[in-house]
């Protein structure tokens, strides 16, 4: 249950974190700003597909069932792609949060099932 979505579509994960803290202590080229823009673009590859594979997801695309959760995912990408690396990383950290609520549910309703 540990693995994020991104690991369970066989692609790496990926540290947003460090790679908005890296944009934001430097002034990025274009090449590492499209690189950002790219990965935040695909639900497998963006900050929502970096957490854990439990949250609810409408198919191997990886939209979260979940609205605030998917509106913070269109929100990331949004200030990824306009380069504002400093919003991107609060959202980050919204995202962050909401996934930790919905990762909670998922576990209470297995355990429910389990017992």
């Amino acid at each position: 249950m540990d693995k994020t979505f991104a690991e369970t579509q066989g692609i790496a994960p990926f540290d947003w974190n460090k790679a908005l803290d890296d944009v934001i202590s430097v002034s990025p080229d274009n090449d590492t700003c499209n690189y950002l823009a790219n990965k935040a673009e695909s639900w497998v590859t963006c900050a929502c597909g970096n957490q854990c594979a439990i949250i609810p997801r409408y198919d191997d695309e990886g939209e979260p069932r979940d609205c605030d959760l998917a509106d913070l995912g269109y929100k990331f990408y949004s200030s990824v792609g306009a380069k504002n690396f400093i919003k991107a990383k609060t959202i980050l950290r919204d995202i962050e949060a909401r996934s930790a609520i919905l990762i909670k549910q998922e576990l209470n309703k297995l355990n429910q099932q389990l017992h």
